[in-house]
């Protein structure tokens, strides 16, 4: 059995709406990764009372427990009182935490806040963490049965301090389990539908476990297996995933470990391929999510968002009398749209997306949830409709996002001349 893990998100911003917390779900991942399992996610308020009653819940239960946030310089950022409290002890001033904190603010020509000390305050048995990008050292403390890690909030800090820090010294625990991970992208059925055809796959207590993930209408078929070693782990998902590969069919159209821009990339990269985009209802959402891939500008091209039909005549070249006959959401005008960007940036593939996300707009003829899409390549242009549900205007254009993921994915596997 794996390692037990647990993680703990500390900050009133987090339950007011202000803030999403992003990190639990990276965490739940990293540890995964060297065979901690995150069986539960919690997250608190600044309150002393509500840290304290999560973090000791968590500490009875696993075996490494990660909390986030609340090691700021301010009377909020308790997260060290509680843990200090848990353990019966004083905090105690760690001198050499304090020079790195005043070096680092002092590099920066910033002033160093006498408010500043109190991070680097450690509960009593701690050991602290450095921090390379901020100025809140974490710290490492066995309460309990579990090795609690405590790490900055702010997401970049903390996953630096993570990876050199906490993985590192979670990858040296004894009792740990190799876990291997293998994605299905699927679009297309419904998720009853496809559970339906998969059921026999996701009874409880399989090894490899069987799951799936909904999101904008991306269905996500997560086959997730451990074994006594890593390689036997990866080779039992393999096999599960063949298995389910045949029953899949043509829903299946991505697989693999990555987020599908980091796909993309890789598979464009690999190709010597490039792309160029010429976004209406996605509004830039295809080129965001592509430069968030670290290597994305050996690919991308570049794109134009033409919003307005005035937008796709004079970035585009696309004609009036086109826009008048057909309308922006038509396929001719999304093919003017694909070549013209292909053509003007230079780049393999160029695509083009228009249509009605809602709630208002749509036609008897053109509803809401009408897409039209295009991709341009050497051999010519092709384009399609889809009707996406109606399901708010967010949903239709994630779908609409994910449809040229699929388009784009599909196209690496076949002739660019």
């Amino acid at each position: 059995m794996s390692l037990r893990g647990e993680v703990v998100a500390i900050g009133d911003e987090l339950l007011h709406g202000a803030l999403l917390d992003t990190n639990s779900k990276w965490l739940a991942g990293a540890l995964e990764r060297v065979g901690v399992v995150a069986q539960r996610f919690t997250v608190t308020g600044d309150d002393p009372a509500l840290c304290k009653e999560a973090l000791a819940g968590a500490c009875e239960r696993a075996d490494v427990v990660v909390v986030t946030g609340g090691l700021g310089p301010t009377l909020d950022d308790r997260t060290r009182d509680v843990v200090a409290e848990l353990l019966g002890g004083p905090l105690w001033f760690d001198e050499a935490s304090w020079q790195q904190i005043h070096d680092w603010l002092h590099r920066r020509g910033r002033p160093v806040p006498e408010s500043n000390r109190r991070q680097a305050m450690l509960p009593p048995g701690a050991r602290a963490l450095d921090n390379q990008v901020g100025t809140a050292p974490g710290f490492a403390v066995r309460v309990g049965r579990a090795t609690l890690f405590a790490v900055p909030g702010v997401p970049r800090e903390m996953q630096d301090m993570v990876q050199r820090h906490v993985l590192p010294a979670t990858a040296a625990l004894p009792g740990l389990t190799p876990t291997a991970h293998w994605w299905l992208r699927v679009l297309g059925p419904s998720e009853a539908a496809l559970g339906e055809r998969i059921e026999a796959w996701m009874v409880p207590g399989r090894n490899p476990a069987v799951g799936i993930t909904a999101s904008g209408g991306l269905l996500t078929v997560r086959v997730v297996g451990t074994a006594a070693t890593a390689a036997e782990a990866e080779a039992a998902c393999a096999a599960t995933a063949a298995e389910l590969r045949g029953l899949l069919g043509d829903w299946l159209f991505a697989e693999g470990n990555a987020d599908l821009p980091e796909l993309l990339v890789q598979q464009l990269t690999a190709r010597g391929a490039t792309v160029a985009l010429a976004e209406s209802c996605t509004g830039g959402q295809i080129a965001a999510q592509l430069v968030d891939v670290p290597g994305a500008s050996a690919v991308l091209r570049g794109g134009v968002v033409a919003y307005s039909n005035a937008c796709k005549t004079e970035l585009l070249g696309v004609p009036t009398a086109l826009l008048d006959q057909h309308g922006a959401v038509s396929e001719p005008v999304v093919e003017h749209m694909a070549a013209a960007i292909r053509e003007r940036l230079d780049a393999t593939f160029g695509v083009a997306t228009s249509g009605i996300a809602g709630p208002e707009g749509g036609t008897a003829d053109k509803p809401v949830g009408t897409v039209c899409f295009a991709l341009a390549t050497a051999a010519g242009v092709r384009s399609w409709t889809l009707r996406i549900p109606p399901l708010g205007r967010k949903f239709v254009r994630d779908r609409a996002v994910y449809e040229v993921w699929r388009a784009l994915l599909a196209a690496q596997r076949a002739p660019t001349d």
